[in-house]
């Protein structure tokens, strides 16, 4: 199974190949949950969700603030609230290890919020991006 779709390119170089790297995450997990493997990749996953979010969301603010994007505050708002899910998600791993359902909660909490964020707010971005760099 994959989950990325070309029509979740944004149109910024450097957002769009992070965002294959999350897809492909959620893939690997999805594909070693279908083998019963999903307890052995989910610290795998929870370890690159953790950098993803801090490096990621950094660079798509920074570009963000370069491009004068107006929803710069409330789309940071977005991504602190992800953050911290993706911190719980690990602190539960760490607490009481890989589980069936803990290997639920991280799939069903990154390919919701991912799907539904570039899709949608990340969209804007690219949307205001081109507008801005065209004129």
């Amino acid at each position: 199974m994959t989950y990325w779709k070309e029509s979740f390119l944004i149109g910024v170089p450097q957002i769009d190949a992070q965002h294959r790297q999350l897809f492909k995450a959620m893939d690997n997990l999805m594909e070693a949950c279908m083998q019963g493997k999903g307890r052995t990749e989910i610290e795998k996953t929870l370890d690159f969700a953790l950098k993803y979010t801090v490096e990621h969301f950094r660079d798509e603010e920074k570009i963000q603030a370069a491009h004068a994007y107006p929803g710069l505050n409330a789309h940071k708002k977005l991504h602190a609230d992800f953050t911290v899910t993706v911190t719980d998600l690990a602190k539960e791993f760490n607490k009481s290890g890989p589980s069936v359902a803990l290997t639920g909660k991280l799939n069903k909490s990154l390919v919701d919020w991912v799907i539904t964020h570039v899709s949608t707010e990340d969209k804007k971005v690219g949307e205001h991006i081109k507008k801005v760099t065209k004129g």
